[in-house]
Order: structure tokens, then C-alpha cells, then sequence
């Protein structure tokens, strides 16, 4: 498909709202299903040659993913045509048959693929964030797979669909096997893939019945515990004893969990170690959820859940009779707390009230005693502190992001 000259740059056309989620990472760097589209297009089309994301996480990126063969905000001087992808995309199934000066569009005229000169690319990068930004002579067609995930709720719906085909794409290599150890049920028509490394212990429960089950390189899934596909754990995750981990259940990297777990992705780095529920949710990474945290992911009226994803939006409708809500990176919760519908918890909260309000400020503290803001040095201290428990130092432009998003949030509340 790749011609001598010709690149991969993903771009984020700033038209996705994932509330907190969208503070420290691009839209592709987001979960959308197993996987973020950085790794999926690695799998699919072999390489990711540039990264175009919006302004404010520029040197975040540039930080966390730059490399000699990624580059961010810029092409390689090699660049002759440029496949562009839209960061929010899930699916690359229709890049196969993408022809030079051919672009794939979505019916709210977003651009989920293109395939244009280097000169060209630079342009519709420049000025542009939907499909009025393309050259007129470019052929149109739309997207026949997939979808450019624009909300939570949007991602949610997607995957039933988007989980089978990303654990399909890391299964290619081949070093997966459909195994279970001695004392472990395991039943249901669908494949279960487990990662030589990854270990699931005598007493477990793997029912594949409604969709696979991805254990990826050095995951472990305790006695006791019961997972029900289509579910990816990925990279040195734990399914902790007991646990209950329902369909449609991403758990990210490096995460335990615990509990009732349904419909939820967890981006990585986050424990919720003890029982509780927790359903139809987005969770960022760093998260900690103490014992005993559950939310509503469905209102007694059975109506559907209206939610606000930013202190200066509005509620609107998710169009989801079932939708838990968002919570964004390094955010606490402490013992018993229950989350409302529709919720969404703002990066760096910490919550230790039973029943805060649906949206919950960045940085709020928020104790029985009073709720004020996090104080920057001391949630640092905590970022510090958590990180270095996985062996990770927070990096600098991670920090100055982190900073510049407490100031707005002091700023917009008139606090010095």
C-alpha cells in the first residue's frame, strides 16, 4: 500500500469532547476500545511517522511519544504523500483501499482518512479541521467501517464492535494462544488469547459465550475471579480475586482490579483494588478508587442520562439509557463513595464525600469538613508519590500541563 516517499501522520482535528480525558492526552492517544489509535495503526499499517495534535498538548506529546521515527508536529523531510488519519477514528479497515488523492468522509463531514501530497496534507493541517478544508479536486467517498468517535457515550456504544476487532489485530502475532491452565472453567464459543507470559489462576472463570478474551503479555487473573467477553487485559494487569469483569471491559496497562467491572475502559495505571461497582464508564490513567466505590450507570426512571463534560458547558443528552460517566487522571475517591449517573470527575479530584454532585471540578478536595481546591504543591507531591510506585517519574512538559490546567482552574474560579 506504501509507496517510497510516502508516511502515516495521525492528526487530532479538535472535533472529539472527551471532558477530563482529553487534559493530557490526544484523541489518539485515547482507549477507543483496545486500543489507542497509535497502537492500532502501528499494527495495521506497520509504522506512524507523524503526529499532529492541538496546540495546548503539543509538548506533551512531543514528550511522551517523540522518537527518531516519530515525529510530532511536523513531516519527515523523506515525506512525499501522506496518509492522514483522524485520531478518533477506531477502525482502519477502510485504509486497504485508499487511493492517492482520495479522501474518506463521515456524514458530519469529518475527515477519517485521506491519502494527499506532503504540500497538500500541510495545508488541510494548517487550516482546517473538517472536510471543507480539503483541495476540491479530491475525491470523496465515505467511511464504510468504523466510526470518528466524537463523546464518552459515542466510544461506549462502539464497544461491542470495536473490543473483538482490536483483540483480532494484537492476536496476529501469533504468540497468543487459546489455553487455560489446570483448574480453570473456561467455556463459550469465542476465542480465549492469552499471552505466554500471562497467568490465570486454578478457580477462575472465563466465559467467551458472548466475545473474546484478551490476557496480553503478564496479566494475571485471580482464583475466583469471573470474566465474560469481550474483555482486554492488558499489560501487567491484575484481575483481582473475586472480581467480576463484565463485557465490554477494557482494563488498561499496569492496572488491578477489583469488584463489578462492566462496560468500562480503564486507560491504565489505575487500581480499584476492593469491591464496588462500577458501569458504563470511562476512567483515566493514575486513578485510584477506593473500597467500596460504586457508581449509577442507569437512572430509576429508566430515562436517558444528561450529563455535563466541562465547568463551562452545559448538560446535554447522551442519548444512553445506560451511561456511568468519565473520570479523569490522578483523580481519588476515598472509602463508600458513590457516583451519580452521568457523572464526570475532573483531572486530579479527590473525592472523600459519599455523594458528590454529578460534576466534580479539577482539582477539587472535597472531605466532609469542607471542599476546596487542591493545592498544587501538594497534589505534585502525590503525583510523585503514586508514579514512583510503578518506577515512573512525572516528566516536565507532564507537569507544566498539569500546572497550566490548575491555574485555568483557579483562574476561572477567581481564586488566587
Amino acid at each position: 500500500m506504501r509507496s517510497p516517499g510516502t508516511i502515516v501522520a495521525l492528526f487530532d482535528d479538535g472535533l472529539s469532547r472527551f471532558g477530563p480525558l482529553g487534559d493530557l492526552r490526544a484523541t489518539f492517544e485515547q482507549r477507543l476500545g483496545a486500543l489507542t489509535c497509535i497502537e492500532r495503526t502501528m499494527r495495521v499499517l506497520g509504522r506512524v511517522d507523524a503526529l499532529y495534535p492541538q496546540e495546548h498538548l503539543l509538548a506533551v506529546v512531543t514528550e511522551r511519544v517523540a522518537s527518531t521515527t516519530t515525529l510530532v508536529g511536523r513531516f519527515p523531510n523523506h515525506a512525499g504523500e501522506v496518509i492522514l488519519i483522524n485520531g478518533a477514528l477506531d477502525s482502519l479497515e477502510d485504509a486497504a483501499s485508499l487511493t492517492v488523492g482520495e479522501a474518506i468522509v463521515t456524514t458530519d463531514d469529518r475527515v477519517a482518512m485521506a491519502r494527499l501530497t506532503s504540500a497538500e496534507s500541510q495545508r488541510f493541517l494548517e487550516r482546517a479541521r473538517g472536510a471543507d478544508g480539503l483541495p476540491h479536486h479530491i475525491t470523496r467517498r465515505p467511511l464504510g467501517h468504523g466510526q470518528t468517535i466524537k463523546t464518552p457515550w459515542e466510544l461506549l456504544g462502539r464497544l461491542e464492535q470495536s473490543i473483538p476487532a482490536d483483540i483480532g489485530l494484537l492476536s496476529r502475532s501469533g504468540e497468543l494462544t487459546d489455553r487455560a491452565s489446570a483448574g480453570v472453567t473456561r467455556f463459550g464459543h469465542h476465542a480465549l488469547f492469552v499471552d505466554p507470559t500471562a497467568r490465570v489462576c486454578p478457580g477462575a472463570i472465563i466465559d467467551t459465550t458472548d466475545g473474546p478474551v484478551l490476557l496480553a503479555h503478564g496479566a494475571t487473573v485471580r482464583p475466583g475471579a469471573v470474566v465474560c467477553g469481550p474483555v482486554a487485559v492488558l499489560d501487567h494487569s491484575t484481575v483481582l480475586d473475586r472480581a467480576l469483569i463484565k463485557a465490554r471491559t477494557v482494563i488498561g496497562p499496569h492496572s488491578k482490579i477489583a469488584g463489578e467491572v462492566g462496560s468500562t475502559v480503564i486507560a491504565g495505571y489505575s487500581n480499584k483494588a476492593h469491591e464496588g461497582h462500577i458501569g458504563d464508564m470511562l476512567i483515566g490513567e493514575w486513578v485510584n478508587l477506593g473500597a467500596g466505590t460504586c457508581n449509577s450507570n442507569l437512572m430509576n426512571t429508566y430515562g436517558e442520562v444528561m450529563t455535563r463534560l466541562d465547568a463551562a458547558g452545559s448538560n446535554e443528552s447522551t442519548g444512553r439509557v445506560f451511561y456511568g460517566g468519565v473520570i479523569g487522571d490522578h483523580a481519588k475517591t476515598s472509602i463508600l463513595v458513590a457516583l451519580n449517573t452521568g457523572s464526570t470527575i475532573g483531572t486530579g479530584a479527590m473525592i472523600a464525600i459519599p455523594r458528590p454532585l454529578n460534576f466534580v471540578e479539577r482539582f477539587a478536595w472535597l472531605t466532609p469538613e469542607r471542599s476546596q481546591s487542591y493545592r498544587f504543591n501538594r497534589f505534585e507531591s502525590t503525583v510523585r508519590a503514586v508514579m514512583a510506585r510503578r518506577n515512573r517519574i512525572p516528566p516536565d512538559a507532564y507537569l507544566g500541563r498539569l500546572r497550566a490546567l490548575h491555574e485555568a482552574h483557579f483562574h476561572a474560579a477567581g481564586t488566587d
